[in-house]
């Protein structure tokens, strides 16, 4: 009860459960943050952060992976709004109670995406790289072609839970993934997220228009992501570096090595390339 009114009454941000928080020094160089996708947890990162984590070259970078609210071991309030303005407001508050000072670079996967660059857009704290692996970035039906729209209804099917068989087939494909977790499908967070966030109206403008580096990795044989989007953002946006490799949506396999060596070679050119 005391818990609800701090948050809910007082407005005061909840903040995310921390899965890992690692470092090779005392004081790190750099902090970057991971955030996972829609109904999935920390744990996307299995195979990604682990080898990172260990690299001798990168032990000045402080390692920071997070629960979304909603979703994994985080608090789920039925009250949050699941919206963009909340997740800044938490991830800026998550930060400050972390005590990261760092020059700071978000990771995202999938909805991470989204919402890292949101923040970067957005947020309280200057960021001063993007990481974007497997951005779900769907145009709005003015702009958008077929695809966008056949893509948009799909995800509001799943959001709606139906037994229609785009929906069957859909979640047949996510559930396959190893980053996605079946039992969130029916959560006042999986279907707020979905539109509040995935099926936000100005995602491309946002990503297309951002002025900040961004390092975008996309699976060829991804099904969630219409990568002829991508494409157009890179082609728009200089600041927009999109690799492409062989693999689905998840960071597995072949997709995780490529995902870890942009990751790496990121952070090495932070470190070697600013007054740090």
């Amino acid at each position: 009860m005391f818990h609800n009114f701090l948050h809910k009454i007082l407005k005061i941000p909840v903040t995310m459960r921390v899965r890992y928080d690692r470092c090779g020094v005392k004081w790190p160089k750099i902090t970057i943050v991971f955030l996972h996708g829609i109904a999935a947890s920390s744990s996307a990162w299995k195979e990604v952060l682990p080898p990172l984590m260990k690299d001798e070259d990168l032990r000045k970078v402080r390692f920071i992976a997070l629960d979304l609210i909603g979703f994994g071991k985080s608090e789920k309030p039925d009250w949050y709004g699941y919206d963009y303005a909340s997740y800044r407001k938490t991830l800026t508050r998550t930060l400050k109670k972390l005590n990261v000072h760092t020059p700071l670079v978000i990771c995202g996967h999938s909805m991470g995406c989204l919402l890292a660059v949101d923040y970067a857009a957005n947020g309280d704290r200057i960021v001063d790289q993007l990481i974007l692996i497997s951005p779900p970035v769907i145009k709005n039906s003015e702009v958008g072609g077929m695809q966008d729209q056949i893509y948009s209804k799909l995800y509001g099917e799943l959001r709606d839970h139906t037994d229609a068989k785009p929906v069957a087939v859909i979640a047949g494909v996510v559930n396959a993934m190893s980053s996605f977790e079946k039992r969130w499908l029916n959560t006042i967070a999986f279907r707020k997220t979905m539109d509040n966030i995935i099926l936000n109206k100005d995602n491309y403008s946002t990503i297309a228009n951002l002025k900040i580096p961004m390092e975008v990795v996309h699976g060829r044989l991804d099904p969630l992501v219409i990568g002829a989007n991508l494409k157009k953002v890179a082609e728009r946006n200089k600041h927009f570096h999109l690799t492409e490799t062989f693999g689905g949506h998840d960071m597995v396999g072949a997709k995780a090595k490529k995902t870890d060596k942009v990751i790496k070679d990121t952070l090495l050119h932070l470190l070697l390339h600013s007054d740090l």
